[in-house]
């Protein structure tokens, strides 16, 4: 071998890298729809029952949980019991959303939740080291931001998201209107 030549990186050996990084990959999504697969109940105090979600699984309602008062810090109640209520009627109202949506669309949502549960891909992608349920507001923020600004396209993507669902939902409620963030519908006064 002569003391110039540098090692080349053959097609066999990058053929080689994609099997395993599609295997760590698959494996991972595998993982992570093990975890937690069971659909969530939330308490609805308006009919004093459980009302099971559709589409939501128990992490999936763990994560929203986390991201929910964070994107909408300032408007969410901060009293614990009026908190509950609200963000279990916000999770009713995500879980209808997106059992309205494709079949397509869906499972990439699941998809998403999936990785974001799995402890490995929080940590060093989400940048989230505790749990879900112990992660702070500022937490989740940095890691909102982070995916925000990303160079890659599909965390810029996960970003609205985790954004705009909860955002949506929340202020598609009228108690949730304050006339500094929307008065409300544009009324008719008759001439």
């Amino acid at each position: 071998m002569h003391p110039h030549n540098e090692p080349a990186f053959h097609r066999r050996s990058f053929l080689k890298l994609g099997v395993v990084g599609s295997s760590v990959l698959a494996g991972a999504g595998v993982l992570g729809s093990l975890q937690g697969c069971s659909n969530h109940t939330v308490e609805n105090d308006a009919h004093n029952r459980s009302q099971q979600l559709g589409y939501l699984r128990e992490k999936d309602a763990i994560i929203l949980s986390a991201v929910a008062p964070a994107v909408l810090q300032g408007n969410f109640p901060t009293e614990p019991e009026k908190r509950q209520q609200t963000l279990d009627r916000l999770l009713i109202d995500i879980d209808q959303f997106i059992q309205n949506t494709s079949p397509s669309a869906q499972k990439q949502i699941h998809e998403l939740f999936d990785l974001l549960y799995l402890a490995p891909f929080r940590m060093l992608v989400a940048g989230i080291w505790p749990q879900w349920q112990d992660a702070g507001d500022e937490d989740v923020l940095a890691f909102l931001e982070d995916w925000q600004t990303s160079r890659f396209n599909t965390l810029r993507q996960g970003y609205v998201l985790l954004t705009q669902l909860p955002t949506m939902m929340y202020y598609d409620q009228p108690e949730n209107w304050t006339d500094a963030i929307y008065p409300g519908p544009p009324q008719h006064i008759p001439s």
